[in-house]
């Protein structure tokens, strides 16, 4: 493939160039990167999530197609603060943010909080795809707590861009993927995967060549029907928000910072308890629809204010 990568952590002082996003929302940065460069496609911003012991680590390596992140078989998790890796596939820049253990069923802490809020910092202003690995044929009740912690974390209306990546294809022997999803008698796992729109691809990492080349075609062919559907935007929220300012120098400073983490995080859970059919679960599946359909929503808005336009002038003749 020949990828170009390196490997970088939260804890040093200055971000790389590379990893400079530009300031500004959805439609600013889809269109900032389309203009970039005629010949350059837009950079690719994607996040490992799941249960510790997944295989995230290891599939960020399939992806880059080199070992940038620290992966063992161990009983405890390997992977002990946000990293990220950049490389490229087929021209296009891919950033990969690997994630520690905060999306288990355990009491939120100060350090949880720090994690998160690193996370949203090196995705800042948001991820295209979030990547939800677990093991093919082990999808159990750790991988469900799992799935509520991304929407706890993220927002539920980050599942809009998740992608199901199953790990240890090679256990298939030869079988079909689909096959499998579709006779897998896990009624989670057949509610996870209609949730995520059916949008899920198998990995053996530890394939190499030809092999891996096919497996990360395939996922970015999955990756790219989900870039579509989006019309390109990315997944973003108002702590993305506060993530980039505080980047770019101009946001409240780093303990502030780590509190509105914590406010937005027991939000999101909040949320989550309350009813989808109430009118705050109307308002936030409207709120959730904007954000995924930036242009449209522009449009409407800009229509809106044309019509009060409208109105007003009549209103005002019309008193004449």
């Amino acid at each position: 493939m020949g990828n170009r990568l390196f490997l970088l952590s939260v804890n040093q002082k200055r971000m790389d160039v590379h990893l400079k996003s530009r300031y500004g929302t959805m439609a600013e940065d889809r269109v900032e990167d389309n203009q970039s460069s005629s010949s350059s496609p837009p950079s690719l911003r994607l996040v490992l999530v799941g249960r510790s012991g997944c295989g995230k680590s290891a599939t960020g390596n399939s992806i880059l197609c080199q070992c940038v992140f620290e992966s063992r078989l161990r009983a405890q998790a390997v992977t002990r603060i946000c990293q990220v890796a950049m490389g490229t596939w087929n021209g296009r820049s891919i950033l990969v943010v690997d994630t520690p253990s905060i999306f288990e069923a355990k009491a939120p802490n100060q350090d949880m909080y720090k994690d998160i809020g690193d996370c949203y910092q090196l995705l800042a202003p948001g991820p295209h795809v979030l990547l939800l690995v677990t093991q093919l044929g082990r999808f159990t009740a750790q991988d469900m707590v799992a799935v509520r912690r991304v929407k706890e974390v993220f927002g539920a209306g980050a599942m809009r861009h998740v992608v199901l990546l199953f790990t240890h294809k090679e256990d298939l022997n030869g079988e079909s993927l689909h096959e499998y999803v579709a006779t897998t008698d896990n009624p989670s796992l057949r509610s996870l995967v209609q949730e995520c729109d059916r949008r899920y691809c198998g990995f053996n990492n530890q394939a190499t060549g030809e092999e891996q080349g096919r497996q990360l075609a395939e996922l970015m062919a999955v990756v790219e029907s989900l870039e579509r559907q989006h019309q390109g935007a990315f997944y973003t929220n108002d702590l993305f928000f506060e993530a980039q300012m505080l980047r770019e120098g101009s946001g409240e400073n780093h303990t502030h910072y780590l509190a509105k983490v914590q406010g937005c995080i027991e939000k999101q859970k909040r949320e989550l308890k309350e009813p989808s059919h109430g009118p705050s679960g109307v308002l936030l599946r409207v709120k959730e629809w904007m954000l995924s359909h930036v242009q449209i929503t522009a449009f409407l808005v800009i229509c809106v204010l044309i019509l009060l336009a409208i109105l007003i002038s009549l209103g005002i003749t019309g008193g004449y």
